[in-house]
C-alpha cells in the first residue's frame, strides 16, 4: 500500500514517466476523458497541478438508467469545481446497443467506439492534440493477460501503447500518462486529497472477462507469486512493444506497401504478392487492410480466417463486413467501405419522354425532330433508339444473373455477365450496373451496349436520343471529418 508521502508524489512520478515517454511537456492544452471513476478523476487533477491546460469530455451511454443520469451530474459538478472546462455527449438511448449489433462486437467495444470517436471530434473542434485516458499499469497487465487468454499475436501481448493515433490518420494522439502507476496508487492520491468519484460496478463484476481478472485471477496470483506478477506483466508488454513497434512495423509496412503498390494502389492488395508471404504476414497484411480501410469491422479470429479464405478465391467472391466489403479481382483483393448492395430487384418505370431519376442516376429521353447525320454516339453514355420498334413498358432496375441481349451489331446473342467481364468491369462495381428494359426484355446496359432491337435504320421514322447520367462519385470513406 501506499504512504501519504508517496500518494503526494504521485504528480512527481507522473511527470519524470511523461518526460521519459516523449509526452507533451506541461503547458500543452489537453483534453481528458472523464468518465467520473478514481483513475479519470485523479489524472484530471494531476494533469492540472503539473500544469497543463485540461478540459474534460465525458459521455453518458445511458445504459445503466438513472445511474448514468447521475454519473454525468456528478462530472459536470466535479468540473465546476475544479474549474475545468466540461463537454458531455449524451447518446440516444440503445444506440450503444444497436452499434454492437452493427459491427457484431459486443457492448463494451460499442462504447468505446463511440467513446473515442466523441473524443476525437472535440478534440479537433477545440483545437487539441492530444487526448488523456487514464490507463494505468494494473490495466495493462489485465488487457496482457486479455490477449493472452483469447489467444492473440505480438501485438496483444504488447498491450497498450503509451500514445498513439486516436485513429489512423488522425492528426490527434491519444496518451497515457498513468500508464506507469499502480491501481493502489492512484487510490491513495484521491484518499489523501480527499477527491470524490464515482465507481462503474461492472468493472468488477464477474460476467465481465476484465471484471474477473481484476477481482478474482490477479489477487490469486499475486497471493501465489508474489506482488511483482502486475509489474512484471507491465514490464514484459512494454518489451514486446518495443519490437512491435520497430523491426515489426518496419516489415509489416514493407508487405503492406508491395501488396499496394502490386495491386495497382488505392484500397486493394495484390493476391499474388499475399501468396507469397509466409501464412503469419499474410494474416497480418489483412488485418492491416481491414484496420485501416474497414474500420468499422471489429478484428476477429474468424474474420481473419474469412479474409485468408479470399486470397485464393475465384474472382467474383466477396465478403460483406459491418462498413463496407471485400472482393475478389483479378490479381488482387479490393476493400469497398460504406458500400451496401441495392435493394431487391428495384424496378422503376421510365417518363418516354422526359426525365427519370433512379438510385443508378438519371435517364434523359429526349424525341428528335429527325434522324441524326451521324448516328455515332458521342460516348457510351449515348444511343439513338427507333421508337417505333419498342413495345413499352420502359422500366429500369439493376441486371440480373440470367439477362441476355443481342449487341448492338452482333448476330447472336450475349449474357449481360459476360458482356461486363468482356469489358473488364470490376466485380465490386458490377453491383452499380443497371438495365433499360422494354416489355421486359433487356433493350440497353447503361453505360456499356444497346440490344439490336433498339437500331436505327433507314426506315426509321421516329428517333430519340437517350442519355444516361451517371450519379456524382462518391469521396472516399476517410475525407470526411
Amino acid at each position: 500500500m501506499s504512504t501519504p508521502h508517496e500518494a503526494e508524489g504521485l504528480p512527481e512520478q507522473v511527470r519524470r514517466f511523461m518526460a521519459e515517454q516523449g509526452l507533451p511537456e506541461p503547458g500543452e492544452a489537453v483534453l481528458v476523458g472523464l468518465s467520473g471513476g478514481v483513475d479519470s478523476v485523479v489524472l484530471t487533477v494531476v494533469l492540472q497541478r503539473l500544469g497543463y491546460r485540461v478540459a474534460a469530455a465525458h459521455v453518458n451511454y445511458r445504459l445503466r438508467g438513472a445511474a448514468s443520469e447521475e454519473d454525468e451530474a456528478w462530472v459536470r459538478a466535479f468540473c465546476r469545481e475544479q474549474r475545468v472546462p466540461c463537454h458531455v455527449r449524451r447518446l440516444a438511448e440503445g444506440a450503444v446497443v444497436r452499434v454492437a449489433r452493427g459491427t457484431g462486437g459486443s457492448v463494451q467495444a460499442a462504447a468505446r467506439t463511440l467513446r473515442y470517436a466523441y473524443f476525437e471530434e472535440r478534440a479537433r473542434r477545440l483545437g487539441l492534440r492530444w487526448v488523456a485516458v487514464a490507463h494505468h499499469l494494473d490495466d495493462q497487465a489485465e488487457t496482457v493477460l486479455l490477449h493472452l487468454l483469447r489467444g492473440t499475436g505480438v501485438e496483444g501481448l504488447a498491450g497498450m501503447p503509451v500514445a498513439r493515433p486516436i485513429r489512423p490518420g488522425s492528426p490527434v494522439r491519444v496518451m497515457r500518462p498513468l500508464l506507469g502507476v499502480r491501481r493502489h496508487a492512484i487510490e491513495a492520491f484521491a484518499r489523501h486529497q480527499g477527491l470524490g468519484c464515482r465507481e462503474d460496478a461492472s468493472n468488477t463484476h464477474p460476467r465481465y472477462r476484465r471484471g474477473v481478472l481484476r477481482a478474482e485471477v490477479l489477487p490469486l496470483l499475486e497471493a501465489r507469486f508474489g506482488a511483482a506478477v502486475v509489474p512484471n506483466l507491465a514490464r514484459t508488454a512494454a518489451l514486446v512493444r518495443g519490437y512491435v513497434d520497430g523491426p515489426f512495423a518496419e516489415t509489416l509496412e514493407r508487405c503492406f506497401d508491395a501488396a499496394v503498390e502490386a495491386a495497382g494502389g488505392g484500397r486493394a492488395l495484390s493476391t499474388d504478392v499475399l501468396a507469397a508471404l509466409p501464412q503469419v504476414w499474410r494474416q497480418r497484411v489483412l488485418i492491416e487492410a481491414l484496420r485501416r480501410w474497414l474500420p468499422d469491422a471489429s478484428v476477429t479470429e474468424a474474420r481473419a480466417r474469412a479474409l485468408a479464405r479470399l486470397v485464393p478465391a475465384q474472382v467474383g467472391r466477396r465478403l460483406d463486413l459491418p462498413g463496407g466489403s471485400v472482393w475478389r479481382e483479378r490479381g488482387r483483393l479490393v476493400f469497398r467501405p460504406g458500400e451496401a448492395r441495392p435493394a431487391a430487384d428495384p424496378t422503376v418505370p421510365v417518363a418516354l419522354p422526359g426525365t427519370t431519376r433512379f438510385p443508378g442516376g438519371t435517364l434523359v429521353i429526349e424525341p428528335l425532330p429527325s434522324v441524326p447525320a451521324s448516328l455515332v454516339p458521342p460516348s457510351p453514355d449515348v444511343v439513338y433508339v427507333d421508337l417505333d420498334r419498342l413495345r413499352g413498358p420502359l422500366v429500369l432496375r439493376p441486371w440480373q444473373a440470367g439477362d441476355r441481349l443481342q449487341p448492338f451489331g452482333m448476330a447472336g446473342h450475349k449474357r449481360v455477365s459476360d458482356l461486363l467481364t468482356d469489358a473488364r468491369v470490376p466485380s465490386h462495381q458490377r453491383e452499380h450496373v443497371w438495365v433499360l428494359t422494354d416489355g421486359g426484355a433487356v433493350l440497353w446496359v447503361l453505360g456499356h451496349r444497346m440490344d439490336e432491337r433498339g437500331r436505327v435504320t433507314p426506315q426509321t421514322r421516329r428517333v430519340a436520343k437517350f442519355t444516361y447520367k451517371r450519379p456524382p462519385p462518391r469521396p472516399p470513406a476517410d475525407a470526411a471529418v
